[in-house]
């Protein structure tokens, strides 16, 4: 009698092939786990050779940056001439429809931008670098009389108030003063030195310049390639709904980025025009040269204008008390223009930040990058921010929130504890009621 087919035993090759060892089969579960782990481990022991090594490892990264430089320079170079390409393209050859002279369009937008820019550098060059130098050379010239000038009013002050004691201020001065003057002759005298390893510096900066306006030109013809390869690795390792969503994120950094650089850079530059003339009108010394200081110093929020204020404002106390409240009114009008009218024109709400975000990013750039790390603080700061409210909305919504909070469930709180509910007294109550009320045990009789 034959068994069924279901009821038979299994053959001596099906047990063979079941005592051998089973084929190792890949996981891609585990495999992204170990590669996150060995990713992970990895970073932090860079991070933590970097710090345990800090001063090995700052000089390492200066050696790194001096030799990237040109590259760095070019980056920024074409990162600026990049929206007066793009302007002077939608000017002048936006009616043309004609794909034939696409690339003749871009090659001259681009040679007219570089025209600009390379212009105005050499007119700063030309004009501008020698009347600074020589309104810093009439400083060093004036400072034997700056020095009495500053003691005769000191002196008609004491005569004036005799009952204010200005033995201490006069005492100061004497004795700082004269260091400064010998400390200025000295320099004076070691000029030539300074002079021939300042010129090698800044040989070796034409240098770079030069080559970084190369770079920059092969950055801006090729923009189109760059961008696509970028492209090309975020779909390699992402999937496309993710690979756009990182692409679209990166492009709104960047326009939140570059839109306040930008915007902040014209308008120090319109603020410096303004003090310049304004100066040259009511004749104030030294036009230029504070006019760019207080420019430059613009480009910090808030706290540069009164930054920049600071320099010319002492010199021209110095020269005439006059003077320098002039330029003190001037400074807090053109303050004012700049934060009600001009800065809201062209910045408008490019960060989205609070005042106390953007007073905090001036503090934290300002102690870790000096002035440069106070003008990109905050830029930096609009950025991380704009991140962080896309992950935590991403959060609330995984739990079902919205980003506003308006559907959250408010519980009942115990207002004694928060972390007691609020009827734990009354179900120990009644749990201690329910004790007392059960029949006694049988065994106690």
């Amino acid at each position: 009698m034959t068994l069924p087919e279901h009821t038979q035993k299994p053959s001596s090759n099906s047990s063979q092939n079941s005592g051998r060892k089973k084929k190792f089969e890949s996981n891609n579960k585990y495999f992204s786990i170990c590669t996150y782990a060995v990713a992970t481990f990895t970073i932090c022991l860079i991070i933590f050779k970097f710090i345990n090594n800090w001063r090995d490892a700052q000089k390492y990264t200066a050696s790194i940056l001096s030799t990237l430089s040109p590259f760095l320079i070019a980056f920024l170079i074409a990162y600026f001439i990049n929206p007066l390409v793009n302007r002077i393209d939608k000017l002048l050859f936006s009616r043309s429809q004609n794909e034939k002279f696409a690339k003749l369009h871009k090659f001259l937008s681009l040679l007219l931008a570089y025209v600009i820019v390379i212009g105005f550098i050499a007119l700063v060059l030309t004009f501008v670098i020698p009347q600074i130098v020589e309104s810093i050379m009439q400083l060093i010239m004036q400072s034997s009389s700056l020095y009495d000038t500053i003691m005769n009013g000191l002196n008609s002050l004491n005569e004036r108030y005799p009952n204010i004691d200005f033995a201490y201020i006069i005492d100061t001065i004497n004795n700082a003063l004269p260091n400064a003057i010998s400390s200025v002759q000295t320099v004076m005298t070691d000029i030539v030195p300074m002079i021939y390893n300042a010129g090698r510096s800044i040989i070796s900066w034409i240098i770079n310049i030069i080559l970084a306006f190369v770079i920059s030109c092969y950055l801006m013809s090729s923009k189109k390639c760059i961008i696509h390869g970028m492209k090309r690795i975020i779909y390699a390792f992402f999937d496309q709904k993710t690979a756009y969503k990182v692409i679209f994120t990166i492009k709104e950094c960047n326009r939140i980025f570059g839109q306040y650089i930008i915007g902040k850079a014209l308008d120090s530059l319109i603020i410096g025009i303004i003090c310049f003339v304004l100066m040259c009108i009511l004749k104030l010394q030294y036009a230029l040269l504070i006019s760019i200081v207080v420019g430059i110093t613009n480009m910090i929020p808030y706290f540069g204008p009164f930054i920049g204020a600071i320099p010319g404002l002492i010199i021209l106390l110095i020269i005439s008390p006059k003077q320098a409240l002039i330029f003190l009114i001037l400074i807090l009008l053109l303050q004012q223009f700049d934060g009600t009218i001009l800065g809201p024109k062209i910045l408008g709400d490019s960060t989205g930040l609070s005042p106390i975000w953007i007073i905090f990013a001036i503090t934290v750039g300002g102690a870790t990058g000096g002035v440069i790390g106070m003008f990109l603080g905050v830029p930096i700061t609009a950025v991380l921010v704009y991140l962080m409210n896309h992950i935590f909305d991403y959060m609330l919504y995984k739990k079902h929130l919205r980003s506003d909070l308006t559907n959250v469930e408010i519980p009942d709180i115990n207002p004694e504890n928060v972390f007691i509910p609020k009827d734990f007294s009354d179900r120990k109550d009644s749990s201690e009621d329910i004790t007392s009320n059960s029949p006694e045990d049988p065994q106690q009789h």
